[in-house]
């Protein structure tokens, strides 16, 4: 999960963060694991509008 909050662009959309740290998952499974747990935390959000990731 460190990998996503890692070398963060402010503005992404999840393709892009997923294009980002591909290498680090097992699969697409696990990053959408990550990006669940990273969003309970609070740590970001995904802009329903616009698709894009934000970070707190």
């Amino acid at each position: 999960m460190k990998c996503i909050l890692a070398d963060k662009n402010e503005v992404e959309t999840v393709l892009d963060v997923y294009i980002r740290t591909k290498d680090s998952f097992y699969d697409v499974s696990e990053f959408i694991h990550a990006l669940d747990v990273l969003y309970v935390l609070g740590l970001l959000n995904i802009n329903n509008m616009t698709g894009l990731v934000e970070y707190a």
